[in-house]
């Protein structure tokens, strides 16, 4: 990758890791929760224009960076360690699979919240073994609480992602291969 380019995606970097950082704090303000992923939307709609590694900085940033300014997501239960977890895997296939193999908008999403889910019911059901609660209650139930957020997700990002293509073709413009 030319300098240029990875100069022209430390802005989409920077905006879509603060937009990951405020997201939650609006959401939580109003009293939606964590149900509807805000921290995700943005993670996923940067990662869809920026290349791989970008998108890596992009999902390891925002989390660490929301928890040092306001707690959350919290370190016990290892909230924190799982959103990273699930925003690494989702910002390096959304990344990989719309930036590098350009695939359509919702194949990508579709993928990656499906391997996003698998990763969250297998951390919740090593943590419930761990802490003896009921493994599959509460494994389904944390796939499951995450619906809205992944409908919202559905519903904002593809045509989201065809407003800046259609307005801002700068933006979204891919490196020449």
């Amino acid at each position: 990758m030319e300098k240029n380019t990875i100069y022209r995606h430390i802005p989409l970097a920077a905006l879509f890791s603060t937009l990951g950082v405020v997201f939650p704090l609006f959401f939580h303000f109003v009293g939606l929760g964590s149900a509807f992923l805000p921290m995700f939307l943005p993670v996923i709609m940067g990662s869809l224009l920026v290349p791989p590694s970008m998108a890596l900085t992009i999902a390891i940033v925002t989390p660490l960076v929301s928890f040092l300014f306001t707690g959350m997501p919290p370190l016990y239960p290892p909230i924190l360690l799982l959103v990273l977890l699930e925003l690494i895997a989702v910002s390096l296939i959304s990344s990989y699979l719309h930036y590098i193999r350009r695939m359509t908008v919702w194949m990508v999403l579709i993928t990656a919240l499906l391997i996003d889910r698998l990763i969250l019911f297998l951390f919740v059901l090593l943590l419930a073994r761990h802490f003896g609660f009921p493994e599959r209650f509460y494994s389904i139930g944390a796939v499951i609480y995450g619906l809205p957020g992944i409908i919202m997700i559905l519903l904002v990002i593809p045509p989201a992602l065809r407003f800046l293509k259609d307005k801002y073709p700068q933006v979204v413009q891919k490196d020449n291969r």
